[in-house]
């Protein structure tokens, strides 16, 4: 339904539409979930209502959307997505709170609030407890609310922070599951599905007929079954949205279709925009399309006849694309492979049982991963060290947590992948269609030149000079310098932290770490909104013609190029936060002990450490009687001459673990204990005086 809104209201640049008009356009009845959508659509900022009740896109004012940001000395500021800001006309102060959405009209820098359009997430995750009154649902930060209904003790439920109504039962807190469950909740994420959606997906047959393939084989479906096709993924995947084979000499990267049944306008459409991203957590994943596709019957599960976008893509041995080809197809996975087994074989020569008739085919796919890798950084890819971690759990309980490996299998998989990619978006741009561009901005030079700095001081041979532009060549030949260095995951996630943030756009504007002018993804469209999309597009143009998809999508790709890149962010803010929490959990039972770790990072009042063993990250407090920060942007300075850098390796002692929020704290010499008997006595005095 949000693109049908977004079509009508497109088609109407200067006219403001009344929900009557929006109601007779869309021929609906009911206009109870036409107002949901509506709304939605106003607090993403894609639409604007005036006071008279009028609707237009946003793109048809003169209007800007931003966060509402409280400041100490200019007191509310706005920010816009660009990362600029303007400064609140003084009538608006008090109406404004902290991390409203809002949008303005800029004049001279300055910023008149014409609508609030959200208010920062209200609800909020509270325990049921007992006490002498009954029973209570309690939360940090917000009064006991009394509750209507019994629920058992230890309960956490996710409240409505206007109605104070209970929204959803998350579970017991000591189950298995209900951690994730008040994550998911904190970052607005759905946690279940509705009935509607699920009624939906129960009526879709759960294999595929030959007389179903034999009727799509007319309308142009090509049957590769006949092809080798197999999946490479991790030893717990579930949802296997690609697969791969070699046949003539041709590469050929098969995506599984879950736009054979996802409709117009119907409940899985409208589930799949609003949850617009798979989240994954230590062990689980909350997926953004219900398991019954996601697991069954859109994964290109082995054995099983499925739908897929097949593309066949010839390459030379330099790694340039000859040509490719584009299909529809009905594929059969021949074998389920697994990072682990295949990376034994590429790196160790060991074949693994039921690995013996696949060797040949392993080693095709290898080569050509790599055909694409070299030509890929000779134009400009830039690679850094991942600091991911595998979570190893035994009956639901983690056991252990060691450093993801990124093998040659990891490799091939990661460089076909790209190969896809880059040819759905020649498509795309061959037919000037629309579609959901991936892009990423040139890095900030000002954290470049301090991380060159860095190096510098560290022995390494960089540049003297600081410079006002970096090319991806110019980046890679610094981290040769420090390539077989014990520092290099410091390093290079300071660099890292340099690069602009990739987000989604309609536009075609360049992928800087990729050095690309213009990258889209299709790839994941089991667990991606923007492959969906981009998916879908590609199809609209095979079956109607490409005017018709151009026409159908220009107007509410930037739309879903919103909703993707927030859906993302966020994601990966619980991702991480999840995985903090399941990290302290671990390191609590070596509380006490000392670690070798490596300074990553330097704030105000604290310095943060990295246990390599385990990518745990953790803060180091110290004294700022004692130390301050260096001008440099990247050492702490003593009194007596002492200086610490990001990149030093030192031993520290783990102090304190909180579970409940995953901060781990580490100490080191004098210095720490002095603040914190400081900090403890001064609380004590303040106690007294009251």
């Amino acid at each position: 339904m949000e693109s049908s809104i977004i079509t009508i209201l497109s088609k109407e640049k200067n006219k403001m539409m009344k929900l009557e008009e929006i109601t007779k356009e869309l021929k609906v009845q009911d206009t109870t979930k036409l107002l949901a959508v509506i709304k939605n659509l106003e607090e993403t900022g894609i639409i604007f209502r005036d006071k008279k009740g009028r609707y237009t896109l946003i793109t048809n004012t003169n209007l800007k959307r931003g966060l509402i940001k409280i400041t100490k000395k200019k007191g509310p500021i706005v920010i816009f997505e660009d990362k600029t800001e303007a400064v609140v006309t003084y009538k608006d102060h008090k109406t404004l709170e902290n991390n409203d959405i809002v949008l303005v009209d800029i004049s001279n820098n300055i910023a008149k609030v014409v609508k609030i359009i959200r208010r920062e997430h209200h609800n909020f995750i509270a325990e049921v407890i007992k006490d002498e009154h009954g029973y209570k649902a309690v939360s940090n930060g917000y009064e006991s609310i009394i509750l209507d209904e019994i629920y058992p003790l230890g309960t956490k439920l996710l409240i409505d922070g206007k109605t104070l109504e209970v929204k959803e039962v998350l579970g017991h807190k000591d189950d298995v599951g209900t951690k994730e469950k008040e994550v998911l909740a904190e970052y607005n994420f759905p946690i279940s599905f509705n009935e509607e959606y699920l009624k939906e997906v129960n009526s879709i047959e759960k294999s595929l007929s030959e007389e179903v393939i034999d009727m799509e084989k007319r309308n142009g479906l090509k049957d590769q079954r006949s092809i080798t096709s197999v999946t490479i993924d991790g030893d717990d995947t579930k949802d296997f949205d690609d697969a791969v084979a070699f046949h003539n000499n041709t590469v050929y990267v098969q995506i599984a279709d879950p736009n054979r049944y996802i409709k117009d306008n119907s409940a899985m459409w409208d589930e799949t925009l609003r949850r617009a991203i798979s989240t994954y957590f230590p062990g689980c994943c909350n997926p953004m399309m219900h398991e019954i596709l996601s697991n069954g019957i859109c994964s290109l599960v082995p054995g099983e006849d499925r739908y897929a976008i097949s593309m066949s893509i010839k390459i030379d041995d330099s790694g340039k694309v000859l040509n490719y080809k584009i299909n529809e197809a009905v594929i059969n996975n021949r074998k389920r492979m697994t990072y682990t087994e295949v990376n034994k074989y590429l790196e160790e020569n060991t074949i693994p049982n039921g690995y013996e008739n696949y060797t040949e085919l392993l080693d095709n796919l290898y080569k050509t991963a790599m055909k694409v890798k070299r030509k890929m950084i000779n134009e400009g890819f830039l690679e850094f060290t991942s600091d991911e971690v595998k979570f190893f759990f035994e009956s639901s309980k983690l056991i252990d947590i060691r450093e993801r490996h990124q093998g040659k299998a990891e490799e091939l998989i990661e460089f076909l992948m790209l190969l896809h990619n880059m040819c759905m978006t020649d498509y795309f741009l061959k037919n000037k269609l629309p579609f959901i561009s991936r892009f990423h901005d040139s890095p900030n030079t000002d954290k470049l030149n301090t991380w060159m700095g860095l190096l510098k001081k560290k022995g390494y041979r960089v540049y003297s000079d600081k410079k006002k532009s970096f090319t991806t060549e110019d980046i890679k030949k610094i981290q040769k310098l420090y390539a077989d260095s014990k520092e290099k995951i410091i390093f290079d996630k300071m660099a890292i932290m340099s690069q602009a943030k990739a987000k989604y756009s309609a536009y075609d504007i360049g992928h800087y770490a990729l050095g690309m002018g213009a990258y889209s993804t299709s790839t994941s469209p089991i667990r991606r909104l923007s492959d969906t999309i981009n998916q879908r597009i590609f199809k609209d143009s095979l079956h109607y013609g490409v005017d018709y998809a151009r026409k159908n999508w220009s107007s509410i790709t930037p739309y879903i190029a919103k909703l993707a890149t927030d859906a993302e962010l966020r994601a990966v803010k619980a991702e991480h936060r999840l995985d903090d929490i399941r990290k302290a959990e671990f390191m609590k039972q070596y509380e006490k002990q000392d670690f070798e770790v490596i300074v990553s990072d330097i704030k105000e009042n604290f310095i943060i450490v990295l246990y390599p063993e385990r990518m745990v990250y953790g803060k180091l407090f110290y004294n700022n009687r004692y130390f301050h920060l260096g001008k440099d942007g990247y050492s702490i300075m003593g009194h007596n001459g002492e200086k610490i850098m990001i990149g030093d390796i030192f031993n520290a002692r783990l102090t304190k673990v909180n579970i409940l929020n995953g901060e781990v704290v580490f100490s080191k010499g004098i210095s720490e204990i002095n603040e914190i008997n400081h900090t403890e006595n001064n609380r004590k005095r303040k106690v007294r005086r009251k």
